[in-house]
């Protein structure tokens, strides 16, 4: 995990980083253990920071709706309630797109620590949330090579998540260009 010093001023950019836990386990499937056999599972979870500070663990980050956001300014369901269900207990991020930066406005605060005092405001660079995104499909590809090798399904489209962040380093670059 990498932690960061807090926001200085207001004026400066926020910056965005994930941890991956991932653990392995055995369990008996069919139920019993005479008649079944173990097979593996994994277990795993996204934790991300903004400046140090951990987001709500209730509040599980939708990685579909962030690369999507990548692409296209708007208002995101961006986390989500722990039992998949957004209108459980979800909210929407609002995403702007500026030549030098991504800001993402919250409807809450969204850190686990109730007691950090902020505004729901956030300003990334281009560059910080390029190098987040590519960190976390980083740990994807980690992930998907465990499950492979585990003969374990796995649903995230890393190709097309590199696709995304392709396109945004090339908007980055024609940003910087004028």
């Amino acid at each position: 995990m990498k932690i960061f010093s807090k926001k200085n001023s207001e004026n400066s950019q926020d910056i965005l980083s994930v941890d991956m836990e991932i653990n392995t386990r055995k369990v008996y499937k069919n139920i019993t253990k005479v008649k079944g056999r173990m097979v593996p599972v994994i277990d795993w979870r996204a934790s991300l920071y903004i400046n140090g500070n951990k987001l709500d663990q209730d509040e599980v980050f939708v990685e579909e709706e962030f690369f999507k956001s990548l692409l296209h300014p708007g208002k995101y369901p961006m986390f989500t309630c722990t039992c998949g269900i957004f209108g459980c207990g979800g909210y929407y991020v609002e995403v702007i797109h500026e030549d030098k930066s991504v800001i993402w406005i919250t409807e809450q605060s969204p850190f686990e620590d109730r007691s950090i005092k902020s505004s729901n405001k956030f300003i990334f660079s281009w560059d910080q949330m390029i190098r987040f995104s590519e960190e976390l499909v980083q740990k994807f590809e980690n992930l998907n090579s465990l499950m492979n090798t585990n003969d374990l399904d796995f649903s995230f489209d890393v190709e097309r998540y590199n696709r995304i962040i392709n396109k945004a380093i090339d908007r980055k670059t024609i940003n910087n260009n004028f």
